[in-house]
């Protein structure tokens, strides 16, 4: 295989992110942009039109005749039984997050993904943030006692349907998962609570024997998105909005490095392409198992929170 023939299915503001940068991976020769997807075809076809795209359909089993792979951005209701859809064509998909609902859901994805051979992998996007790798470097040789993760901002109100579990607070899962280098976490406490109108999570979990503070809401005017760890000889604060990683030492010095690299859904989706030409799934690239461990603590949260 060498032009992967991928498309898109769901061309809303993040389906044509993914457009746009997929258009650029096919500059490269890396794969075939040949297809978009959505029940808005008028919306399709302008994105088709904008970006040279040959194919524009409305059902997903007609486009899945026309592909190799496929990104899955559409509504989070809809993730789950788009993507079981094309697998079940043997497509190989990149799922946007939190690719489902439930872990009942990602169980059956998991077994469709298996008995198809082909390979689903969720658009857990911030593991391929330049700060988040820097984190789990530092991690790796650090003793660390706590991780705090903090994602703050006023969501838009069209948002404001969807739990802020499965919305933001899976992102900061998965990183205390990703950062930490485990596959499984524990909930030590935490709470999801109705504030005016939205939510917010504060959460203890704990993982490969440090303990995850995850803080989120969707009220706040200024937006956050900092992780810090807390450690025996240092304390880091990583912003992966900034790309700036501030580390204080114990010996009282301190450096604040400003991080580069490629954009993290470029590089995201490069992976998931290079994986579907390869069958190599590089270390620290998320799988449809890590993010059925994300729902598992979602579940857990939102049981203890009722």
């Amino acid at each position: 295989m060498t032009r992967v023939r991928v498309g898109v299915v769901g061309v809303g503001r993040w389906g044509r992110n993914h457009v746009r940068v997929l258009k650029e991976l096919e500059v490269e020769g890396l794969v075939e942009l040949c297809a978009v997807c959505d029940v808005n075809v008028e919306r399709a076809r302008e994105i088709a039109s904008e970006f040279r795209i040959p194919h524009v359909v409305s059902s997903v089993d007609e486009f899945s005749k026309l592909v190799d792979a496929a990104v899955v951005a559409v509504p989070i209701e809809y993730l789950y039984s788009v993507s079981r859809e094309l697998l079940s064509a043997g497509v190989h998909v990149l799922i946007e997050k939190p690719v489902a609902t439930s872990v009942r859901e990602l169980d059956d994805l998991i077994r469709v993904s298996e008995s198809k051979g082909v390979f689903a992998m969720p658009g857990y996007i911030m593991r391929f943030n330049p700060v988040a790798e820097r984190l789990r470097e530092i991690y790796s040789k650090t003793k660390v006692f706590y991780v705090v993760s903090r994602r703050l901002s006023r969501r838009p109100q069209h948002m404001r349907k969807y739990s802020i579990l499965l919305d933001l607070a899976v992102h900061d899962i998965d990183l205390c998962m990703y950062i930490t280098d485990t596959m499984h976490v524990q909930v030590k406490s935490g709470f999801v609570k109705r504030l005016y109108e939205d939510d917010v999570v504060i959460a203890v979990l704990e993982a490969n024997s440090a303990l995850c503070h995850i803080h989120v809401d969707g009220l706040s005017l200024a937006k956050v998105r900092e992780i810090e760890l807390i450690g025996d000889e240092m304390f880091v604060r990583g912003d992966t909005d900034a790309l700036t990683v501030y580390t204080k030492r114990g010996d009282g010095t301190y450096v604040i490095e400003k991080l580069k690299g490629e954009e993290p859904l470029k590089k995201e989706d490069r992976t998931f392409i290079r994986i579907v030409k390869t069958g190599e799934v590089p270390e620290g690239v998320p799988t449809l198992k890590s993010a059925r461990e994300v729902l598992r603590v979602v579940e857990e949260l939102r049981l203890i929170s009722s």
